[in-house]
């Protein structure tokens, strides 16, 4: 698709003191807009007006004044997508960046001065995530490769059911200038291929979560929706799996072994596009132990419009700790090669949120099953990512028990108003239902970039359709933080931490959310004005003019247009899809840097 402007004539564009400040809207407002929040003098980013070229970096030099680049790296090959960022052993930094037939290997211990050291050619298509871990003294990457649509690949190379196009991938990287190839794995059972991943250690050993959207031909005779998450252990050398006779692969080491699921039920969702997209795996971080939670590790999914789902992967087939059942599922999840009929275990769920904003006012969540779509708006949940500890926010009168946060970001396709929704969830309660706990999630409160209701994009924008304006200003992928302060370090409300959320939000940049000031904002009746209110700032990237991809189903030309965002030491690092890597410098996050 092309990247053609969408005119919006609503607004007036105001040209601040330079060319990088634009605002829409009526001057009086903007300046009562500054007084109540300077960290909004930088007016409204979300470039629309006749002439703007959507793929011209000049006409996006926009951010706030608080937000600063480091550096910016333009790779070796467009494509861009997940990335991660990790601290060696030997203490150097580095970004791994899932790049479509390119993983880049970025040495960026030199904020200032980054370099590609090396890049791991994968000729297989949509590469779009990679996850970093590091065991027994060697370091690795997983990988996945995806088709999004079997008739429109990119480049429209290979077939939906080819395993080598829809493989995980896992690669030794210890060697930062020569990755290395060392096992390919393939679930016939979701033959789309896997869209994210997730690595998390459980007991010692290392296994990782890939989510495996939904597809035509999908098995539900039991009792099952479409995709789910599939859950494998990597067999690396010196796992206790090593020591098992009779499993699969063990013997030769370094392998990845499928030993079972997470799925959901369809009598558990209202219907709609149930869809796994993305999810995160965390240990449970609060520290009652006679909270059932305690020590135990969830899954955190994103269903769409199944909403949040959360999965209990504590008792998960292990090596260590369930010899004889994690011989029998892995034997039978090979021998099945991942069919659902053969492949059994599968992780409880133990939590679930669909209480989507009601925006129209008509008593349902607004969503595909109820009315109001409105391109997925409030309903489309694509990211969540649970908070990194427990908080107190007792400071702010919110509850005198440690709190547990999750973020869930909606992706919006199309709109007639509106960017997209991001929810910031409290999960601490639960329930005990037969000697089983239960999540009980509650809203607390959303968000959305303050010019929200100003924009619109899509075939269902309808004043000014452009169907090539698909996902143009939506959230993507997101990162939180958590930093301890005290009187001289606290940005926010006090109570001894700031936690911020760092949002990718594709043609409209990279965006910092506060916490406390969601919790507790001055005027929490007006959205608009607490949506100002948390915002800390925002960034467009625009090193240079994007190289579009040869793709028959997007448009990876626009500058920026972020996949993903990672915070890392006081740094926050931005995957633009069409140009490259970005590092950026939020002035608050300098006290942290490492």
């Amino acid at each position: 698709m092309g990247g053609k402007e969408l005119l919006l004539g609503i607004f007036t564009i105001v040209f601040l003191t330079s060319a990088t400040m634009l605002v829409f809207g009526d001057v009086d407002d903007v300046e009562q807009n500054i007084v109540e929040n300077p960290t909004m003098k930088a007016g409204d980013p979300l470039i629309q007006e006749e002439g703007h070229d959507h793929k011209n970096a000049s006409q996006h030099e926009l951010g706030t004044d608080n937000m600063e680049l480091l550096d910016f790296n333009p790779l070796t090959t467009p494509g861009n997508a997940e990335v991660q960022v990790a601290t060696t052993p030997d203490g150097e930094t580095y970004a791994y960046l899932a790049g479509w037939n390119d993983m880049h290997i970025v040495d960026v211990t030199d904020p200032m001065n980054t370099t590609v050291t090396g890049v791991y050619n994968d000729p297989n298509t949509q590469v779009l995530d990679v996850k970093y871990l590091e065991y027994n003294g060697r370091e690795y990457i997983i990988q996945q490769n995806q088709l999004i649509d079997p008739g429109n690949s990119d480049p429209n190379i290979g077939e939906w059911s080819d395993p080598a196009q829809v493989s995980v991938t896992l690669i030794d990287v210890t060697d930062k200038t020569n990755p290395v190839w060392i096992d390919s794995w393939y679930d016939v059972d979701h033959p789309t291929g896997p869209h994210n991943l997730y690595t998390h250690m459980i007991d010692g050993e290392w296994y990782m979560f890939i989510a495996n959207p939904d597809y035509d031909n999908c098995n539900d005779a039991i009792g099952e929706a479409c995709g789910g998450v599939t859950i494998a252990h990597l067999n690396l050398v010196g796992s206790a799996a090593n020591n098992i006779v009779g499993v699969p692969g063990v013997g030769s080491g370094q392998t990845i072994i499928k030993v079972g699921e997470y799925e959901v039920a369809w009598e558990t969702t209202m219907g709609g596009w149930i869809y796994i997209h993305d999810m995160t795996v965390q240990t449970w971080p609060g520290e009652d132990p006679n909270d059932p939670r305690h020590g135990r590790t969830f899954i955190y999914g994103s269903y769409w419009e199944a909403g949040l789902r959360i999965g209990d992967v504590t008792d998960v087939p292990h090596p260590t700790n369930s010899p004889e059942a994690y011989t029998i599922h892995a034997t039978l999840c090979k021998a099945g090669q991942g069919n659902p009929l053969m492949c059994r275990w599968r992780a409880p769920e133990v939590g679930l949120w669909m209480d989507f904003l009601d925006l129209d006012g008509d008593g349902q969540p607004d969503s595909g099953p109820t009315g109001n779509e409105n391109g997925g708006r409030v309903s489309y949940i694509h990211y969540a990512e649970p908070f990194p500890t427990m908080v107190d926010l007792s400071h702010v009168g919110y509850s005198d028990e440690p709190v547990h946060l999750v973020t869930a970001a909606v992706e919006t396709l199309s709109t007639s108003v509106g960017v997209g929704i991001l929810y910031l969830i409290d999960t601490t309660e639960y329930t005990m239902e037969d000697g089983q706990f239960k999540f009980k999630p509650k809203l607390i409160r959303d968000w959305e970039i303050p010019y929200a209701e100003d924009h619109c994009y899509g075939a269902d924008c309808e004043a000014h359709s452009n169907e090539d304006e698909w996902l143009l200003f939506s959230p993507h992928n997101l990162d939180s933080a958590y930093f301890e302060t005290d009187e001289t370090t606290d940005q926010s409300h006090g109570g001894g931490w700031d936690g911020r959320l760092y949002i990718s939000h594709y043609h409209a940049g990279l965006w910092v959310v506060d916490i406390e000031t969601l919790v507790d904002p001055d005027n929490p009746e007006d959205r608009i004005a607490v949506h100002e209110e948390a915002t800390v700032g925002y960034y467009l990237p625009h090193g240079e003019d994007g190289t579009p991809l040869d793709s028959s189903f997007y448009d990876f030309g626009w500058v920026p247009f972020l996949w993903a965002v990672e915070h890392h030491d006081g740094i926050t690092y931005a995957s633009c899809i069409s140009t490259g890597l970005y590092l950026v410098q939020l002035d608050v996050d300098l006290p942290y840097r490492i």
